[in-house]
Order: structure tokens, then sequence, then C-alpha cells
């Protein structure tokens, strides 16, 4: 299958504290993977690499160049009053693609998601649906 995303060597550290030294994989097509450990064992810090948001002390990352990643964070701040379908456009507004497509996109995510009420204020949502 095609690999999305290899990391090779990756090692991340704060202070004199590493989280990780030397790790190495790939992700493939069609491939799931969970992470499982201790509070700061260093999870969230591997899902930030993953998705560009932070820098390794070494190694590499590689993700292929029609993959996309995101990272959603455990702390959910919304804006008052903004919609789920709003803070889904707004998770893609730096996409390059038409506004029109932007908003087709956004309508089928949310769908699949099964939102009944794509303009809900997202504040009102219960905690899962943040998420």
């Amino acid at each position: 299958m095609t690999v999305l995303l290899s990391l090779q060597g990756l090692t991340k550290g704060y202070g004199p504290r590493p989280l990780f030294t030397d790790l190495s994989f790939d992700l493939r097509a069609g491939e799931r993977v969970g992470l499982i450990g201790p509070n700061g064992s260093g999870k969230s810090t591997l899902l930030k690499l993953l998705a560009g948001l932070e820098e390794p002390d070494s190694g590499t990352r590689s993700l292929r160049r029609e993959a996309r990643l995101c990272y959603v964070s455990q702390d959910d701040v919304f804006p008052p009053g903004l919609t789920a379908r709003e803070v889904v456009l707004a998770a893609v507004a730096a996409e390059p693609i038409e506004d029109h497509e932007r908003a087709t996109r956004a309508a089928i995510a949310l769908t699949q998601a099964g939102f009944s009420e794509p303009d809900q204020p997202a504040n009102l949502l219960s905690g899962g649906w943040r998420k």
C-alpha cells in the first residue's frame, strides 16, 4: 500500500527528559493507529509532530503531497456564537480551493459525522460533538 506518512529517527523531549528516541514508522493508506499511554508520555506531542505543528529535536517527517493531516486539540475553544458549520469552514480556510468547494466539503464532512443541526452554536454542543 501507499505510504502516506513516514517518520525516521524521530526524537523529541523537553529539557533533559526524552519523550521518545529514534522513533520510526510508516503509515500506509487504509491503516489505523491507536496511541495508548499514561499522561505525560508524549501522545499529544507525537500527534502535533505528525501534523507538523511541532518540530522534532532530530529525525525526519515525510508526508505524501496529497495527504492531509489535522490535529484536534484536547482543549476546544470556540468563539461565542460560532456554528459547527463555521468551525469546520474555519478549519479548512487555508486550503487552496474555491469557496463553493470548501462549503461543499464542509457539508459532506458534517453529514458524514452525523451532524443533524450544523447551524447550532458550537459552544452548545456536547463535549463529544465538540471534538
